[in-house]
């Protein structure tokens, strides 16, 4: 029972941890519109993956992780802000162009791996796992079922999204496809400038972003 408490919890922290709306989210949909299934579903193994580093982290000790990236909070958030907003750009100068592209199998390994570093250097992926250290009890928080758990829980997540914006987007005529696809561009660049403006802001206060 203590074992499928563990996967259980994992499985729903890893949907919820998945589920609300920002820029990884913004991501997957964009290039789902873009690229098509493969490459949502790349990007969305990739934050999947990362989540499950960190829940790894999380049963096994996770204090080295936690006072690193308490070190390099700003230089992570910048950079990923910046990341994004590149992301952002890229995607408005090739949505007015692209229809949705095939993406080759180099494609599908940018979209993952992109995605990987952009939710491991995010520090509120990093809140949320200190979070869950906090609120699960010894036995199920040293299972390594919970981080199995959260893998299925988070890529189920990204798996139904995917799904969900193709089967929306091939009941859209092409025209409106492209503009939500550039608008979740913009959305994407919204996200960076307001990490950039945050993690200057926190650093010249000298509190935490």
């Amino acid at each position: 029972m203590t074992l499928w408490s563990a996967l259980i919890s994992g499985f729903s922290f890893g949907f919820i941890i998945a589920a609300p709306v920002g820029p990884m989210s913004i991501l997957c949909m964009n290039r789902t519109l873009r690229q098509g299934l493969l490459a949502g579903l790349a990007t969305g193994a990739g934050i999947a993956l990362a989540d499950t580093c960190y829940a790894l982290v999380t049963v096994t000790g996770f204090r080295i992780v936690n006072e690193f990236t308490s070190d390099y909070e700003f230089p992570l958030k910048l950079l990923g802000s910046l990341f994004i907003g590149y992301l952002g750009v890229r995607g408005l100068r090739k949505g007015a162009a692209e229809s949705r592209p095939e993406t080759g199998h180099s494609g599908v390994l940018y979209c993952m791996i992109s995605s990987f570093l952009l939710t491991i250097a995010n520090p509120a992926t990093i809140l949320s796992f200190m979070a869950l250290a906090a609120s699960l009890g010894s036995t199920i928080g040293g299972s390594l079922l919970l981080p199995a758990g959260i893998a299925f829980g988070s890529f189920f997540w990204w798996l139904l999204l995917t799904l969900v914006i193709l089967w929306i987007s091939s009941r859209l005529p092409e025209s409106f496809t492209r503009t939500l696809s550039l608008a979740s561009a913009l959305i994407l660049i919204l996200f960076s400038l307001y990490g950039i403006i945050s993690a200057i802001y926190s650093l010249g206060n000298g509190s935490p972003v």
